[in-house]
């Protein structure tokens, strides 16, 4: 997405020009204009998001049923039972190969409706889309990633007791507690979810680490890391700068604010985008304003939707983990 074409444009010109499009009644300007700034925002700040890319769905490609809910339905790569050894007379057998589909469901999301005083807006000295915009947009953010870490959640800990261990569709485990915090022997370990396969289905399931999510407080153990560990430079820049780099053990990390929604000591694992599901959105994030008098009312909303087509995707590793 290109980046927004006001960003070199002084602040207290930009606050003029939204201030006279609201006395003069343009609030679509208003909302257009703080719509632009909102997307750029909603990209950067959305783990969801980061992990599966929003695309954009066009209208012929939603399912005609005989209800009227919005979704797609997407294709999953055919099962094949392998290859097998044959004699040089000898012919393979036959297998019918069977398609299998899963659908993404559509809901939009809004956020709450805001009121000011127009004319408050005048002593703001910095953006003043921003300030129309950040609290909507940080709402509809945190509803998005909850729903995603609900899911993810639900699939993970479909084992048997509730208790880390297989998972009872796939027979893969995709939950493992550990005790200790996080350290580089426990992430190693937990690492070996993602590539290991299925318990109960031989040689599937297999798949690649992608992507690892763990909030901010997890991620400073990484600190915490020696010498003999990783080397003498490393330890000497994370000493001199904190923690500059998302990438460990050849796998890349994503450290979010929200341990409300990612707790201590708790990091999820991802297959790459191509393996683990889709995400659509028919509405990227708009602004609705209505002005009244010399108050505007405000909020935001987003149409779309994700699905995990393949629920072997995701595992979970509980670095202090308690058994019940």
């Amino acid at each position: 997405m290109g980046q927004d074409n006001t960003q070199n444009v002084p602040v207290s010109m930009i606050n003029t020009k939204v201030i006279d499009y609201l006395d003069r009644g343009e609030v679509e300007k208003v909302a257009q204009t703080s719509t632009e700034y909102t997307r750029i925002q909603i990209r950067e700040d959305s783990f969801a998001f980061k992990i599966l890319p929003p695309e954009k769905a066009t209208d012929d490609m939603l399912d005609r049923d005989i209800d009227e809910k919005l979704r797609v339905i997407w294709e999953l790569e055919p099962d094949s039972p392998g290859s097998m050894w044959v004699s040089l007379q000898a012919i393979p057998e036959g297998e019918y190969i069977k398609g299998s589909r899963y659908q993404i469901p559509f809901a939009r999301v809004l956020t709450r409706k805001y009121v000011k005083d127009i004319d408050e807006l005048r002593t703001y000295r910095q953006d003043i889309r921003k300030i129309l915009t950040d609290n909507s947009i940080k709402d509809g953010l945190a509803e998005i990633d909850a729903k995603f870490i609900d899911t993810c959640d639900r699939i993970c800990k479909n084992t048997a007791g509730a208790v880390p261990g297989a998972n009872l569709f796939t027979g893969k485990v995709q939950w493992r507690g550990f005790s200790g915090g996080l350290t580089k022997e426990n992430f190693v370990e937990a690492k070996k979810m993602l590539p290991r396969g299925s318990t109960t289905m031989p040689g599937k399931f297999r798949l690649r680490n992608y992507i690892a999510l763990m909030n901010d407080v997890t991620a400073q153990d990484w600190q915490k890391l020696t010498v003999p560990e990783i080397g003498d430079e490393p330890v000497a820049q994370m000493w001199r700068e904190g923690m500059t780099s998302d990438t460990f053990l050849g796998l890349k990390n994503i450290f979010t604010i929200k341990d409300d929604l990612v707790p201590d000591n708790r990091v999820y694992f991802f297959a790459a985008p191509e393996f683990l599901g889709k995400c659509f959105y028919m509405t990227d994030w708009t602004m609705y304003m209505k002005k009244e008098a010399y108050f505007i009312e405000m909020f935001s909303y987003w149409m779309g939707g994700f699905a995990f087509g393949n629920v072997a995707g995701v595992c979970m590793a509980d670095f202090d983990y308690t058994a019940p």
